[in-house]
């Protein structure tokens, strides 16, 4: 489940955005018209590429399997010799790692597994590490990066593209709509499949600020008649049926970010002046580097609904010459919302991973080795095997094996058609600028 919501929530924060921000925001990837294409074109290349025609060694089909059912009961995978690329024993324990390496060779991404492998140096490429260490009986650390080759836009220009984006929002919405239908027509229809702006509301304040409100809907019904019926049947259950809500706030409560979902409908809530973000009520001000985020998230999975309410994290922008990232750590433990008899099973394993250092997360772009581009995703987490650990980690499998086979290579063909669009779009703009 939450394979499928992150890469729904990757490609509303990409595509939408760009198009709500249209010409502007696409032509900020580079100084001029043709660096900006280029940029732009690597980009999304490097991402399309992840989703073409997807296989996996069967060592990597097994390992990836595996791990997703087993990533809160760890005892349960480290002595499997067909997982690991790596295995061996420190003080606390059993120490494990499995690599992976992917690229697009004949028009066919493929996993396999590697020891030490390179970093990505080609266009699309990626390299996976993951690692689970042991601390005490029934402690465990996992360690995830991936790094993947998205050309060569240095890190410090995505600044310069959410600049443009929150700009181009400080005008009327009919303004914004026909703007974008006009510079992304393909992407709007690629994309419209399943998710379309409903409304774009802008609202002028006396301190030369805009109020924006824009509702994307969410609406699978007519992927299953244009060739997707598995990937639309999987979308109803799992994504339309979500609810949940998001924060960006400094630390006196003033939010600049604010998106909600509920019955299909996302709602996005921000203030911008000059391109950058202000709180959205109350007097401008800057936004801070370092921030408050908070989320709120249910879902309805058979007949219980489950869910958290308040889970915050210490939200950092990390802005350098060589690398541009979100880091997030999760230190408190959240308000769970689960049926009754997981409730009776509440204990300490479930507040595990937010003690000590918490639950980390980091997602940005960084300079390779090579100059390459890398765009990086970084997750450390703690658990503590128990009962409840385990019934959770049943939940999440559930779903990842509903997504496995037929949904995930409809969920693939359906982005490959969107990025391609995308860059065909950016190809015909860039030719009249």
């Amino acid at each position: 489940m939450r394979f499928t919501r992150s890469r729904l929530v990757f490609v509303a924060a990409m595509v939408v955005p760009l198009v709500g921000g249209c010409r502007a925001a696409a032509m900020a990837h580079g100084g001029d018209a043709r660096t900006a294409l280029v940029h732009f074109d690597d980009l999304i290349a490097g991402f399309g590429y992840r989703f073409t025609n997807v296989g996996r060694h069967p060592k990597v089909q097994n390992g990836r399997m595996r791990i997703a059912r087993y990533a809160f009961a760890p005892s349960k995978l480290v002595d499997d010799t067909a997982i690991w690329t790596s295995m061996r024993t420190s003080r606390t324990g059993a120490d494990r790692e499995v690599e992976w390496q992917a690229g697009l060779v004949n028009n066919r991404f493929t996993f396999t597994p590697r020891a030490n492998g390179p970093v990505p140096s080609r266009l699309g490429e990626q390299r996976h590490l993951i690692a689970v260490s042991q601390r005490g009986p029934a402690e465990w650390f996992w360690h995830t990066v991936v790094e993947h080759h998205v050309g060569t836009m240095p890190p410090s220009r995505s600044n310069e593209v959410a600049r443009a984006l929150f700009a181009s929002a400080e005008r009327p919405g009919t303004a914004m709509r026909v703007d974008y239908r006009a510079a992304f027509p393909r992407t709007t229809s690629a994309l419209g499949r399943l998710l379309t702006i409903d409304s774009i509301v802008t609202t002028s304040q006396l301190d030369g600020s805009t109020l924006v409100s824009m509702q994307i809907r969410i609406d699978a019904r007519n992927l299953a008649a244009l060739g997707f019926p598995a990937y639309a049947r999987f979308l109803q259950k799992y994504i339309e049926a979500a609810r949940y809500h998001l924060r960006l706030s400094d630390r006196y409560g003033n939010d600049y970010f604010d998106a909600s979902a509920v019955n299909r409908l996302l709602t996005l809530r921000f203030r911008t002046r000059r391109g950058e973000l202000q709180p959205i009520t109350g007097p401008p001000r800057p936004m801070p580097d370092t921030m408050l985020f908070a989320m709120d998230a249910s879902i309805k999975y058979g007949l219980f609904t489950i869910g958290f309410s308040n889970l915050i994290a210490d939200f950092v922008h990390v802005d350098s010459p060589r690398e541009n990232a979100w880091q997030l750590r999760f230190t408190r433990e959240p308000k769970w919302h689960l049926p009754l008899i997981a409730e009776q099973l509440l204990n300490s394993t479930i507040r595990y991973p937010f003690e000590g250092n918490g639950v980390y997360m980091r997602l940005g772009l960084r300079v390779g080795p090579g100059g390459q581009t890398l765009s990086e995703r970084v997750v450390d987490v703690a658990v503590k095997e128990s009962a409840l650990m385990r019934w959770l980690g049943n939940l999440g499998f559930g779903a990842m094996t509903d997504f496995a086979g037929t949904v995930e290579e409809e969920e693939n063909r359906f982005l490959t058609e969107l990025f391609r669009a995308m860059r065909a779009d950016m190809a015909a703009l860039a030719r009249t600028s």
